[in-house]
């Protein structure tokens, strides 16, 4: 088998597996549409290439029993891939910070030491936890909410129980804090961040449970810079 004839049936392949995945049935319309996906975008001149690549293969006759054109093994590898990453998308868990690497506090946990990690380690949010659920969002503005704008203290004695009124995580505000499922793909993820932005939005982070429900224990987290890192 020369590597146009492998080219050629691995391109079928992609196309019977991209109409199955997505719904995408129509002759020769799968491949030109994944292009469009946001997880594929960065390659989508690589798509076009390999489409152009296949049409020549496809609908222009041989010379003596020999294709035109021989694709190289960088574009057999590179077909092989955008299979495998179709076959297997990427979804939430693969791509979140998992609990034990999350900076978190749990409502008995004191105030002051956790503003202060966050100004250490640059860290815009914390999830407030209360038995493993997420029950809150500390942040510099929440800080500055119960302090100012309400005229309230908060000393080294104070805990995260005693402030969790400005804790809320509301979809109403400004920032959003979202709770998605462990096999969300990155793609929806991505329109979310997209739809946001959209709105002039911002969601600070995603909380990742096994059914993306806020009674569910925490998993992990995802934020804008996950999503951009798996693309």
């Amino acid at each position: 088998m020369t590597r146009a004839d492998e080219f050629l049936e691995l391109y079928k392949k992609l196309e019977a597996i991209v109409a199955n995945n997505y719904g995408n049935r129509k002759e020769g319309g799968s491949v030109a549409k994944l292009g469009k996906r946001s997880e594929f975008r960065h390659i989508r001149e690589e798509l076009d290439y390999i489409r152009d690549v296949r049409n020549l293969l496809a609908h222009r006759p041989r010379i003596s029993d020999d294709y035109v054109v021989e694709p190289s093994e960088g574009m057999i590898e590179l077909i092989k891939k955008v299979i495998e990453k179709v076959e297997r998308p990427a979804v939430a868990e693969s791509i979140m910070v998992k609990l034990d690497d999350v900076i978190s506090c749990n409502k008995g946990d004191f105030v002051i030491p956790a503003l202060r990690k966050m100004n250490e380690k640059a860290i815009a949010y914390i999830p407030v936890l209360s038995e493993g659920r997420v029950c809150g969002v500390f942040s510099e503005r929440a800080f500055i909410q119960y302090t100012v704008s309400q005229n309230r203290s908060v000393d080294e004695g104070t805990m995260f129980y005693e402030i969790e009124d400005v804790l809320s995580f509301d979809s109403s505000s400004v920032v959003k804090f979202l709770f998605t499922d462990r096999k969300t793909p990155i793609d929806e993820l991505s329109d979310l961040f997209d739809e946001a932005a959209q709105n002039d939005q911002k969601i600070g982070m995603i909380f990742v449970t096994e059914h993306g429900k806020d009674s569910e224990a925490l998993l992990g987290i995802i934020t804008a810079w996950d999503v951009a890192a798996a693309f």
